[in-house]
């Protein structure tokens, strides 16, 4: 299991190569710019599990209920840190 960080928008093709290449097992969290992957459909890109960190989705003028994927706050971020086995950031 790994935690993988997704940092910048729809528009870098590392972090679609990241999103990709997740296996189920995994985590992805959307953070910083990366809170845009949320404009996608990431189901025909990875079977991985997918967070927003809640406070920059918010900071980039979106409101709660227009996350696609599940809202985790720093808490919960540190959370899946401290659970996964590896990191790609």
């Amino acid at each position: 299991m790994a935690l993988v960080l997704v940092k910048y928008g729809i528009n870098h093709p590392v972090e679609k190569l990241k999103i990709e290449n997740a296996k189920e097992e995994d985590s992805i969290v959307l953070i910083q710019d990366g809170v845009y992957w949320n404009l996608q459909d990431l189901s025909s890109l990875t079977k991985a599990n997918v967070y927003i960190l809640k406070e920059d989705f918010l900071a980039r003028g979106y409101k709660e209920d227009e996350a696609k994927y599940n809202l985790i706050d720093y808490d919960g971020f540190v959370e899946l840190i401290e659970k996964e086995e590896k990191f790609i950031g």
